[in-house]
This record gives structure tokens, sequence and C-alpha cells, in this order.
């Protein structure tokens, strides 16, 4: 019977960007940090060898086990997750969709691990999430480019942005994240579209991009102009290597650095424009 869910595990520290944008080629269906180590899940073994023969020819370790041999290939990952706290305010859960109250009042963020990207596991949306969760976000319009599930616009909504945009090139992301959207009360506060960002108009209080540096640079001016004044821009996804790349193409003219949080090799970085 053919496997239908695999994983490939990249051990100690090789799970940087250009580790990451090889294995997004052969198209996963997420990704788990444990430890040090990147753990990848792609929905047939073919994927994942495929992934596998690219790392090898790059002399990068790596291990391959398969799983589930029939019936949904996330069954098994959605039931092994577990909730876990990020910041002071959130509370969020990759698993299966509970019914019970986050603790302590926390806001329940509800993104069972699917195809699109963002259960909140991978280090570069926790930076996201903890950077959000300090935003003073009550009345105020987000931007989410490259939404994923919607998590980082479901997260905004949540904390009291009176309008959460989630925007996405992948059909299929915005279609999970319209899903994920309507398990939440605040959700009608989220309008999600599938599309790029210069097609999107209008001015947003904040602008987030949880995205690697390379789609991240060739967007930047366009990040900076969807930001309203006095705008700011959260921007994650971006690894210490490429840190000071991008910090020279974002902070030009009256923009600077208004905030950083790093977590093993990833960063976010928060600029506004000076008044």
């Amino acid at each position: 019977m053919r496997a239908l869910y695999s994983r490939l595990l990249v051990p100690n520290k090789s799970g940087d960007e250009a580790v990451l944008g090889l294995l997004l080629l052969w198209d996963p269906l997420g990704f788990e940090t444990t430890g040090p180590d990147l753990v990848a899940f792609f929905r047939d073994p073919e994927g994942a060898r495929g992934a596998g023969e690219a790392l090898a020819a790059r002399r990068i370790r790596h291990a391959l086990t398969t799983d589930i041999p029939e019936g949904d290939p996330l069954e098994a990952y959605r039931a092994a997750s577990r909730p876990f706290p990020v910041g002071r305010r959130l509370w969020v859960e990759p698993g299966e969709p509970s019914p019970a109250p986050a603790p302590d009042g926390r806001i329940a963020l509800r993104v069972p691990a699917s195809r699109a990207f963002g259960t909140g596991t991978h280090a570069s949306t926790r930076l996201a999430l903890a950077a959000l969760d300090e935003e003073p976000l009550d009345g105020k319009s987000v931007l989410d480019v490259g939404t994923g599930s919607g998590v980082l616009a479901l997260a905004a909504a949540g904390l009291g942005a009176r309008l959460a945009v989630g925007l996405d090139t992948d059909v299929d992301a915005v279609v999970v994240a319209r899903e994920n959207a309507r398990r939440h009360g605040f959700g009608d506060r989220v309008r999600l579209y599938a599309g790029p960002l210069e097609a999107c108009s209008g001015k947003f209080d904040l602008v987030v991009a949880n995205m690697l540096a390379e789609e991240i640079l060739p967007e930047a001016r366009r990040l900076q102009a969807r930001a309203g004044r006095p705008g700011r821009v959260l921007l994650s996804g971006v690894t210490r290597e490429r840190e000071k790349t991008v910090l020279a193409k974002m902070r030009t003219g009256r923009w600077k650095l208004a905030g950083r949080r790093t977590e093993d090799e990833w960063i976010s970085l928060c600029l506004e424009r000076a008044s």
C-alpha cells in the first residue's frame, strides 16, 4: 500500500534559509522545529525523496522516514500536536480544533496543520506572533502578505485590529485560511484574498510579511508603500546571514529599525517610518 505521508529530518543547524528554500521547491505540507532540527512533511514519499536528493547534492545531512499508509496524511501530525502559548496573550492550537477555551484568558488561534504554511510551530511564525502580541492593534488595520494559513491575520484580529487583510498568491492556501477564519469569533474582521501584493491597494497601519529574504527583497518598496503614516512593517522569516541585506534594502529614506527578535537562526524585524 502506497504511503501518503513522509517526513524528512534535517539535523543540527542545517535548517537555514537556503535549506528551507530548497525544501519549498518540493511542495512540503509544513514544517516543525524539534530542538535544532528542522522536520519537513510531505504528502507522498516521492516529494520527500526528491527533496532528500536535492539536499544530498548539496552535501546536507538528512534522514527520511515514511508513515501513514492511508487516510488523511496530516491526521497523525495533528493528533500528536499540542497547544502552546506565544507571548502574553496568544494560545496556538495546531492540532484538531478543540471546543475548550484557551487558558488564563489567552486568545485561541485554531489553525490545524494543513498544506498551507503557518501552524505556529516554525520559529519564524512564533517570532511574528510574539511581535504582534506587543503591537498596539486596537482599532488598527493590518495587511498580512503571504498569509498562508491566515494565522497572523487571525492573531491581529484577535488582538484587537478592526480589519486584518490576508493576501497570498497560493489559492489553496487562501481556501484553508478562510476555513480557519470561520473557526474564530473574530474571523469576521479578517478578509482573505488570492493575488500578488501589487494588486493590493489602500494603506494599513501595520504590514506583516512572514516570508524568506528572497521573497521580501523584491517586494520591499511595495511593502513600505502599503504602510500608512505613521507606518510600520513587521518582517519575519529572515535568517541571521540575510539580516544585513534585508535591513539595507528596508532601512532607506525615513525608515528605521524599531524592533528585533531572534530564535535560533531566525529573526523578525520591525521597521517604522520616522515622523
